[in-house]
């Protein structure tokens, strides 16, 4: 039986234009994902695997003439508005990001809610599933504590837990333990690859897993890796 292919992204090309010069990031780079699938992108640093990962997600465009595409489950964000976009990024997929970036305005319950207010007013069933996603990080005992009461560690923590809320078919993680020491490093790397095994919201099946990252010890727990080098993927 053949999988589901959740991500498929084809000749994807990114070029950043300075004053006197031109950076071509990515020069055709093309991948293809199934449900459930964990896999890894590796280059080395400046290699541009930060920038296709934000265009894998719709944060970022790819350069204009040539025939990109990035689809989502059949959803092409590559022709899909702005609006359009930002609804499938709110419903299927999840950020992880290197830096966290939580509100430092709302406690931790309402920062892993964030992503279903995108979707719609939340009730007391969304908030209970933070609560539940919290409880499977090991913060059940912090819910009401802002980020910045948090170690870096426990925030990372919240972030994977924000990355899960609406159940996405897939999430992208940036050098997700790149902030944190080895030891609780390993610890915010057997969340996410244990979280995203489990499955979703209302029986969805586990989300593909794309992450970026320098380690070939982190890269050796996904199900393949893809070596980004020269602006493609191998």
């Amino acid at each position: 039986m053949t999988q589901e292919t959740v991500l498929l992204a084809t000749d994807v090309h990114k070029t950043y234009r300075l004053q006197k010069s031109q950076i071509h990031i990515l020069r055709g780079a093309s991948v293809c994902v199934s449900r459930g699938e964990h896999v890894a992108i590796v280059g080395k640093s400046g290699s541009g695997k930060s920038t296709l990962l934000h265009i894998l997600g719709g944060l970022d465009k790819p350069d204009p003439g040539h025939d990109a595409k990035i689809t989502i489950l059949g959803n092409e964000l590559t022709r899909t508005s702005a609006s359009g976009c930002s609804h499938i990024r709110a419903r299927d997929i999840g950020f992880v990001f290197q830096s966290y970036h939580l509100l430092p305005e709302m406690d931790i319950v309402e920062n892993v809610m964030l992503p279903s207010m995108a979707l719609g007013h939340p009730d007391q069933a969304k908030r209970a599933r933070a609560v539940h996603l919290l409880e499977l990080a090991g913060l059940g005992d912090r819910l009401n504590h802002l980020p910045m009461e948090l170690s870096g560690g426990e925030q990372q923590r919240v972030a994977i837990a924000r990355a899960m809320m609406n159940s996405p078919s897939v999430i992208l993680a940036d050098e997700p333990t790149g902030n944190l020491d080895a030891a609780t490093g390993r610890q915010i790397l057997d969340m996410l690859f244990g979280i995203s095994k489990q499955n979703g919201d209302n029986g969805a099946a586990p989300p593909a897993l794309i992450i970026v990252t320098h380690s070939e010890e982190i890269a050796a727990r996904c199900d393949r890796t893809l070596r980004l080098s020269d602006g493609v993927l191998s």
